[in-house]
């Protein structure tokens, strides 16, 4: 707290004495529209930061809503896929199966043929060579007897390289079938998340939005408010005596070229308001408490707080973080008094 001397005291109590009767009921009523401004501001304050939360609230769903269509998007891909395969699966195993069948038959037949060369007269090469009655009969028995024999070898051959090809394909497909299978579940995992996600984000929207709503009808009541008690307190304002100080602040609506600092802590301000968006520290000396103004790069804001470090033209700006407060820093601005 700045000391005063003992001249500047004496003085100051005399002009002090001289207006306490005729300002007493203009100061209260002052005192009160202050007040109001100061909640009017803090509401205000509070509707623009809902106002951006429920911005990126929105964005935030959007996206999830654009993932969770790709996500439903894929997981019916892979089940279709998946289908797909499953039945091209089951087409070759049944086409494994009559392969297998067909081996089984040529092998029986194969079987039987050779049985009958050995059990039958004249079935064998030296006996048909030796019962033929001429040199064509000979060589037409042997090509029967061949013949009889290839076309069972050459059933045999292509169906058990047929089999083993299905089988393959058999195996490949299974593979890509269980890992489509894997693809879809994790999928639909997925999908159940960013369906949770989104449910949680769409409640917060509606949640910021009525929060929004409610602060915008406070902001409107309290500037009603303040109004109304500026009306009547400059219907009873007094004119203050000549010889009383002036100081720099008090002529609003001009511009006022100040060092700003930007901070970060919780607590109460010197008025007894709580610390928020739009509530700036001055020294009341050179800017009045509840006088609002506008800083570049800030917005709009109101004198409810003092600091002990605030001396002159300065503000202390008070942020939500300290990175924000890091960001601002210390600069030079010219604010707009209101």
């Amino acid at each position: 707290m700045r000391r005063l001397s003992t001249s500047g005291s004496a003085r100051f109590a005399a002009v002090l004495a001289s207006l306490t009767v005729a300002t007493a009921v203009p100061v209260a009523l002052g005192a009160g529209s202050a007040g109001v401004s100061v909640r009017a501001t803090e509401r205000g304050a509070e509707a623009s930061s809902a106002e951006t939360r429920a911005r990126a609230a929105a964005l935030t769903l959007y996206a999830l809503e654009a993932e969770l269509a790709r996500a439903r998007t894929g997981v019916a891909e892979a089940e279709a896929r998946r289908e797909a395969i499953a039945a091209e699966r089951l087409s070759v195993v049944r086409q494994r199966e009559l392969a297998q069948r067909s081996i089984q038959v040529s092998e029986r037949r194969l079987a039987e043929l050779v049985r009958t060369l050995y059990e039958q007269d004249g079935a064998e090469p030296l006996a048909i060579l030796l019962g033929a009655g001429s040199l064509e009969e000979v060589l037409t028995g042997l090509d029967h007897l061949d013949r009889a024999a290839g076309v069972n070898r050459l059933v045999l051959e292509r169906t058990g390289a047929a089999r083993s090809r299905l089988a393959t394909l058999e195996a490949r497909l299974s593979a890509q079938e269980r890992e489509l299978l894997r693809a879809s579940e994790a999928g639909k995992r997925r999908l159940q998340e960013l369906e949770a996600k989104a449910a949680e984000r769409t409640a917060y929207v509606g949640s910021l939005r009525r929060a929004q709503n409610l602060t915008a009808q406070r902001v409107s009541s309290l500037g009603a408010q303040a109004e109304a008690a500026e009306r009547r307190t400059a219907g009873l304002r007094v004119p203050a005596a000549p010889s009383a100080p002036n100081p720099p602040a008090r002529d609003l609506g001009r511009t006022l070229t100040v060092s700003s600092v930007g901070y970060s802590l919780p607590g109460r301000t010197a008025s007894g308001l709580p610390v928020g968006s739009g509530v700036v520290a001055v020294d009341p000396a050179v800017i009045p408490l509840g006088t609002r103004m506008f800083v570049p790069g800030y917005g709009e804001a109101v004198a409810v707080d003092t600091g002990s470090a605030v001396r002159g033209a300065m503000l202390d700006l008070w942020f939500p973080t300290a990175a924000d407060a890091l960001r601002w820093g210390r600069r030079t601005v010219v604010i707009t008094l209101r």
